[in-house]
Formats: C-alpha cells, structure tokens, sequence
C-alpha cells in the first residue's frame, strides 16, 4: 500500500515539475509586437517574421477590432472582424491557416481602451 501511494505522488510530481519546465517555454512562443491605443485611423504595425497565429488582447478599457489586414510583401489578406474585447477576456486568436512571412499589420480599431498584439 505505502509503495502505491508512493508511485503515485511521485508521478504526480514528475507531471508538475513538467508543467512548471514547459509552461514558461509555451508561453515564450507568442512575440509581443505592440501595446496599442484603439481609436483613430488605422494602425501599421511591423511584424518580418514567420507567423501562423495572430493574438489580440485588452490590456484596458474597451477595444473593438475591426478588420486586421495581413501583409506578405506586396500580398494583402484582409480578416473582417468586428469583434470587441474587454480588459480581462480571453485573447481573440486569428488563425491564418498556416505559416506566413508576415512583414506587416493593419489594424483598423475603435473604442477607448488599449490591446496587445502578439504573433506565434
């Protein structure tokens, strides 16, 4: 019985001491690429990376996104939105269907608040 109860907590402990080693490492995938304050024309932010995942989050107030344009050199690919965010919410992830050598954003915002724009 003593050496059950043993095996168990020391799985239980191999698999948090897991978590703890590649939790960090997970979230160093995202690349902040800019805090940004929502309102007034569009936004133009430089990413020149390798992207497959777009995040954006409220860090304050309310945000609304629009439409998030991505740039591939000369190639535009549009992703109409229309979603808002408030502080505390979950990031809203686009998807882009596979890697891309993103070399830029626009992001058409509103609202009063300002958001995180992150890339993996």
């Amino acid at each position: 019985m003593q050496k059950t109860m043993s095996k168990r907590i020391g799985r239980w402990l191999a698999v948090a001491m897991a978590v703890m080693v590649a939790g960090p490492a997970l979230a160093k995938d995202w690349v902040k690429i800019d805090d940004i304050q929502a309102g007034g024309g569009a936004k133009e932010l430089a990413v020149n990376r390798s992207v497959a995942r777009i995040a954006i989050r409220a860090l304050e107030g309310d945000v609304i996104i629009n439409t998030v344009v991505v740039r591939e050199g000369g190639k535009k690919t549009p992703y109409p939105l229309a979603i808002r965010r408030a502080k505390g919410q979950e990031s809203y992830v686009i998807e882009l269907g596979s890697r891309r050598q993103v070399t830029g954003l626009r992001i058409s915002d509103g609202g009063r608040g300002v958001y995180r724009v992150s890339v993996k």
